[in-house]
């Protein structure tokens, strides 16, 4: 196989958000080239969004049956997939034998690295044979089994828009989870680095029946919680060395707090968690190799959010990555294209720096459809 091949690849991301699926159709070798063909996120319905974080609130605590319970919802969340892709291909008119590979990011609903333990839902057998394409899937258990943390995994695609971008820069994702890319020495470094999304668009379902906080007006009425927002502050997950990892749920017991305060000062606070995520990283690496800070991922659409990091990150340009014609909602999409790709050549796609394993490794299983 040809390294320097180019693939017709659909790239699919569904994030711990759990608001949509994201598609994208792109060309790509999986190193320093990508054409991005069509794309578009979808979201949930409010009932289908509601029924997957409420099934991920009701597992199990023993391992065993964790993965027993999951397994129940394989066949429904890959016929929603399946169904958002077919809806895909009907509306760009792509025909599906010009599609040579799928990259799969499954629904997360469970992860962790400690018990080498991630589970995706969405099977890639069932998606490869009712399209008869390749799927790439599953890129984050070679990680774990190779003692890292599974997440962040698209580092290797964020370092092709930094080096396209600005070197200085520093991407960070604000999905579900808040994660950070960087190259430092030519070195490439990634984290988790805290909650994004998760909490916001949780409290606002909670006290206000809506997916997410819009431009962060309900925020914006609020006030901090100062005694709430110093004890997230001092959790113990500030004080892993990085590269960490985060599941989505992590944080729960302060989500239990906020839901006994005043709704707008909850939604408000929620949103410092993030700010603080994001500083924290500013006050950890030596502001020196860093002069812009890019953000992608729905979050980056919250007006106050933005608002209120550019106060804080004055001597840091803050921008999305938006500035730069790509679509924020569609790097994670994007990037599981490339990686599928990268995946399919055995490159690297994570390494000590991005995910704390013992050593650079390719990732993801490769999935053949079966003849008919």
């Amino acid at each position: 196989m040809s390294n320097s091949k180019i693939y017709t690849v659909l790239g699919i991301m569904t994030g711990t958000s759990m608001d949509g699926i994201d598609l994208s159709l792109v060309k790509t070798d999986g190193k320093n080239y990508i054409n991005i063909i069509s794309e578009k996120s979808y979201q949930y319905s409010l009932i289908i969004q509601k029924k997957l974080k409420n099934i991920v609130e009701k597992k199990p605590n023993e391992i065993k049956k964790i993965i027993k319970y999951f397994n129940k919802f394989e066949k429904q969340v890959s016929q929603i997939i399946i169904n958002k892709i077919n809806k895909f291909f009907i509306e760009f008119d792509i025909k599906k034998n010009k599609v040579e590979l799928i990259g799969l990011s499954g629904q997360t609903v469970y992860h962790n690295p400690q018990k080498r333990i991630t589970i995706q839902l969405g099977s890639a057998e069932k998606i490869s044979n009712f399209f008869n394409i390749k799927v790439v899937s599953n890129f984050r258990l070679k990680d774990i089994n190779n003692g890292g943390e599974g997440a962040p995994i698209g580092s290797y695609y964020h370092r092709y828009l930094i080096n396209k971008i600005n070197r200085k820069a520093v991407i960070v994702n604000i999905g579900g989870v808040s994660n950070f890319t960087q190259i430092k020495n030519r070195n490439l470094f990634s984290s988790d680095i805290g909650p994004g999304n998760a909490i916001i668009d949780d409290l606002s379902m909670y006290f206000y029946n809506k997916k997410f906080d819009k431009n962060g007006l309900f925020a914006k009425k609020g006030n901090i919680n100062k005694k709430i927002l110093n004890k997230f502050k001092k959790d113990i997950f500030f004080r892993k060395k990085l590269p960490k990892s985060l599941d989505r749920n992590y944080f729960k017991l302060y989500i239990n707090l906020l839901k006994k305060i005043k709704k707008n000062d909850a939604i408000n606070t929620a949103l410092y968690f993030t700010i603080f995520s994001i500083e924290n990283i500013f006050k950890i690496k030596s502001n020196k190799y860093i002069n812009e800070l890019i953000l992608t991922g729905g979050g980056r659409k919250n007006k106050f959010l933005l608002k209120n990091l550019k106060n804080l990150l004055n001597n840091i340009k803050v921008n999305t990555i938006d500035k730069y014609n790509y679509d924020g909602d569609l790097i994670e999409s994007q990037m599981f294209g490339y990686i599928a790709v990268r995946s399919l050549k055995k490159l690297i796609i994570s390494t000590p720096n991005t995910t704390n394993n013992y050593k650079a490794i390719s990732g993801g299983e490769l999935t053949i459809p079966n003849k008919k």
